[in-house]
């Protein structure tokens, strides 16, 4: 089983339950809300639900909040949920099975280095697509694969329920306008009631309610040694001198996110000196963002940090990554300049990351870029 080396403890004290993954693990009256429902009553402890997710981001971003919040300290249970966002980035060939193995192994690593105790809990959703059902899924495979090599429950929705009902009965857990997302509140409900119902057959639920806690240590050598545990997110852009010009500082906020960040607009740079390896850029994005210049190490790319989902979503912000950086730049051996800024002219070759589209204006002079800040390996100091 999955409950190692017990740690008993009987007071009841809060069970605190963590979720991180895409869309499906964040939408409002989604899973999550019933899965907090359901496993408070199978225990006797209170419990409370945080969401760490973020639609529309592969699993790189689940070490970028790990570092940010250090879930692990603050968690008993993660639940981990990417596999739709990594089929979909591999898809449209802006993510690989290579960078989905380093970022999930390189989260579960890091977790267990600070919380040895937190019971990490790997999800795969499946999506309404025949050549999802009719062929192996290779996200999938690796995500079973790291979860059995670190002894981690791995809870197969799809297999589980078309084993148990038929793929028919999966397939009526959607509607016809969206094969990514269950229907609300039936889909999301009997899939929270499939992971519960997993829970428990594996003994988890037993031990929680036992007071019985995974003390896991990582005595295991890693499968990828360039894995991401190491990764490190910054954004205290406001304590040295990293912009040529005071940028503006505001906070975005709505009932699950409160972001800090720092608008940039044309003529305005943000430059540090790295010596290490640039992962992902984290943003805020509106109906103002333009295209982007990232050098770094005599490196370049030229990119837009407008998200498609801009004129879906209300109000016109979204939060979202920039992971091109992680795909198309190599690892500095020294300290080398790293500078982001906006484009002065309207580019003639450029490339599109992970749901990002071309700019809606078409005037540089209006556009505005706006950073929360960046992951990397490495180490990172100011302009000297």
């Amino acid at each position: 089983m999955f409950i190692k080396n017990l740690i008993t403890n009987n007071e009841k004290e809060t069970l605190k339950i963590s979720i991180v993954g895409g869309s499906n693990s964040v939408m409002r009256q989604g899973y999550a809300k019933y899965l907090n429902t359901y496993l408070s009553k199978k225990i006797p402890q209170p419990t409370s639900l945080k969401y760490y997710s973020l639609g529309g981001v592969p699993n790189i971003f689940a070490l970028i909040q790990q570092d940010r919040h250090e879930l692990a300290a603050e968690s008993d249970i993660i639940f981990f949920e990417y596999c739709v966002n990594d089929r979909h980035a591999i898809e449209e060939g802006q993510y690989t099975l290579d960078l989905v193995g380093k970022s999930l192994e390189g989260f579960i690593r890091k977790v267990k280095r600070s919380n040895p105790s937190c019971l990490i809990v790997i999800l795969i959703f499946g999506i309404n697509l025949a050549s999802f059902y009719e062929n192996e899924c290779d996200v999938s495979n690796i995500y079973q694969s790291i979860g059995q090599k670190y002894n981690l429950p791995v809870i197969d929705l799809t297999k589980i329920l078309t084993d148990e009902q038929g793929l028919d009965y999966v397939k009526s857990l959607y509607n016809e306008q969206d094969h990514a997302h269950y229907t609300r509140p039936q889909g999301v409900q009997i899939i929270s009631q499939t992971i519960v119902r997993e829970l428990e057959r594996l003994g988890i639920i037993a031990n929680l309610i036992s007071g019985s806690k995974e003390c896991q240590v990582l005595s295991k050598s890693p499968i990828y040694s360039d894995n991401y545990e190491q990764l490190t997110f910054f954004s205290d852009f406001d304590h040295g001198n990293y912009f040529t010009q005071t940028p503006k500082i505001s906070t975005y906020q709505n009932t699950v996110f409160k972001e800090r960040n720092f608008t940039m607009y044309p003529g305005n740079s943000l430059s540090l000196l790295l010596k290490g390896r640039l992962m992902a850029i984290f943003i805020k994005s509106d109906l103002n963002d333009g295209f982007i210049n990232i050098e770094f190490d005599n490196q370049r790319l030229v990119t837009s940090s407008y998200s498609e989902w801009v004129n879906i979503i209300k109000p016109q912000n979204v939060i979202n990554l920039i992971t091109l950086p992680l795909r198309k730049f190599q690892a500095s051996s020294d300290f080398s300049p790293l500078t982001i800024s906006l484009c002065p002219e309207y580019p003639q070759d450029f490339e599109l990351d992970f749901v990002k589209i071309k700019p809606t204006k078409s005037d540089p002079q209006k556009w505005k870029f706006s950073i929360i800040g960046i992951a990397y390996i490495g180490e990172i100091k100011p302009l000297e």
